[in-house]
């Protein structure tokens, strides 16, 4: 017996020193296509790639890890995560991703890691003493926590991870709620698939790549996964209803995994180009007073006498979750974005605002007239509004549908191919990376997923192409008639 003990001694020893130990010789993972003993779960021995992966996670602070899909990196993670409680007295633990269902079940992973070490070894250490869908902790004050986006500003974090990063609506409003959590000297692991460009995992990448910031990066391709060869990548290919998707879903460079797929209506380089337009807004206590007070709004550029200006209005209902209300501002010549509102709001409460943001810039204001548009117009002119702008019908507001928004969209693909707009904000970079041929013919963004962003640039820019009125524009007149 006493030897036993020494044995189980030594390997715990072990085990608080070397975390690739304590993972591969102690902890089981989900089998879900019955690799292991056929009782749904295997022993989870670690590949090369994923030794590196773990002592990345010792040696850095902040870590982003752009991978293909089903190499383990999540588990790897939920591991490290069990590890540093179990053997850290203390730590603290944020799990966030695409939602709260997905954190939870990262929070699921650890709370089976830990039940399915061996019983001398759950006896020896830390007892459990909070278990739920939401909570882990043990008795030696380390706990993980499962977080939807809203939450986590209020800790300090030891480790915080943000899985499927890419891939996160918000992201970056996530990301800037997040990392003041580590910033105390904990660790930040950012991981996901790639998901196109210009998202913030693909911005924090590029500028990581470029030495821009101090995240430390790691990829890994499709044969990072030892049992994968050439054979299996050509019959995913093969497999495959889109083959070049299969090269972002398993990729073999960086570069190619941030390939946006084939049905995005604005290409990846276009997208790629406009990254380095993209900005921090001006705090806002920097602000004039006559744009500090203005509910939401995000500026880059401040209002320059003798330049004219556009605001391009896509409008929602006002639903705290539903669509948003979007205004972007836009230089009329340059076609640069100068400011911008994103928000929930009532319809007359959005009139209000945009009537603000034009003022100091002396911008005219492009509504779009669909649904509560009506509403906006309305309040626009009760109000006594001088600078709306009327649409190609000569009523006030731009008409979006099957006829004028196919012209207005094309115009901003032109304007992002040829790099003759510049896009300030991530956020709506993010929107245009995403937006779609859908089914139907039409473009829009992917389900549960917003472009009012995409309007009102696309409103904008239309608008700003015609600054002497659509009678002198007799492209986009004869476009409407031959539609």
């Amino acid at each position: 017996m006493a030897k036993a003990t020494d044995r189980r001694s030594i390997e715990l020893a072990k085990c608080a020193a070397d975390v690739a130990y304590f993972t591969h010789f102690f902890c089981v993972i989900d089998d879900a296509q019955d690799h292991g003993d056929g009782g749904g779960t295997m022993p989870f021995h670690l590949w090369p790639a994923q030794v590196k992966v773990l002592w990345l996670f010792l040696v850095a602070r902040l870590i982003l890890i752009l991978k293909a899909r089903q190499l383990g990196i999540s588990w790897l993670c939920c591991a490290y995560a069990l590890w540093l409680c179990l053997f850290h007295p203390g730590k603290l633990v944020l799990i966030f991703s695409k939602g709260q269902l997905e954190a939870n079940e990262m929070l699921r992973r650890i709370s089976v890691l830990y039940e399915r070490l061996p019983e001398w070894m759950l006896a020896a250490l830390p007892q459990r003493v909070k278990d739920n869908t939401e909570v882990q902790a043990w008795a030696n004050g380390s706990s993980v926590m499962s977080l939807s986006k809203a939450g986590g500003r209020s800790f300090t974090a030891s480790l915080a991870i943000l899985d499927e990063a890419a891939h996160i609506q918000g992201s970056r409003e996530l990301y800037m709620a997040l990392k003041p959590t580590i910033d105390a000297g904990g660790r930040l692991i950012i991981l996901s698939t790639a998901n196109g460009l210009g998202n913030l995992f693909h911005l924090l990448w590029t500028r990581a790549v470029a030495g821009k910031n101090t995240f430390k990066t790691i990829f890994l391709p499709w044969w990072a996964r030892p049992a994968r060869d050439r054979a299996w990548y050509e019959a995913q290919r093969a497999e495959a209803t889109d083959p070049d998707q299969v090269k972002q879903e398993y990729p073999s460079t960086a570069n190619e995994a941030f390939v946006a797929s084939g049905r995005v209506r604005f290409a990846g380089d276009w997208i790629n180009a406009q990254t380095d337009f993209i900005e921090d807004p001006i705090p806002v206590a920097d602000l004039p007073d006559s744009l500090r007070g203005i509910d939401s709004i995000q500026v880059y550029r401040l209002p320059v006498a003798g330049r004219k200006y556009v605001i391009g209005a896509d409008v929602a209902e006002g639903l705290e979750h539903g669509d948003f209300s979007t205004a972007v501002l836009i230089d009329q010549e340059t076609w640069e974005e100068c400011a911008t509102i994103h928000g929930h709001w009532e319809p007359d409460e959005y009139a209000g605002l945009l009537m603000a943001l034009a003022a100091p810039y002396g911008a005219r204001i492009a509504v779009e007239r669909n649904n509560h548009g009506h509403a906006v117009l309305v309040t626009l002119k009760m109000r006594d509004a001088k600078n709306v702008v009327d649409g190609h019908d000569g009523r006030p507001g731009w008409l979006t549908n099957a006829q004028t928004k196919p012209m207005s969209i094309d115009l901003l693909a032109q304007a992002l191919r040829d790099v003759i707009c510049k896009v300030r904000s991530a956020a709506a970079l993010d929107e245009m990376q995403i937006y779609r041929r859908l089914d139907n013919g039409g473009t829009g963004a992917p389900e549960s997923y917003y472009d009012d962003r995409v309007i009102a640039w696309a409103i904008a820019l239309i608008v700003a192409r015609n600054p002497g009125g659509w009678a002198q524009d007799p492209e986009l007149m004869d476009w409407l008639k031959n539609r």
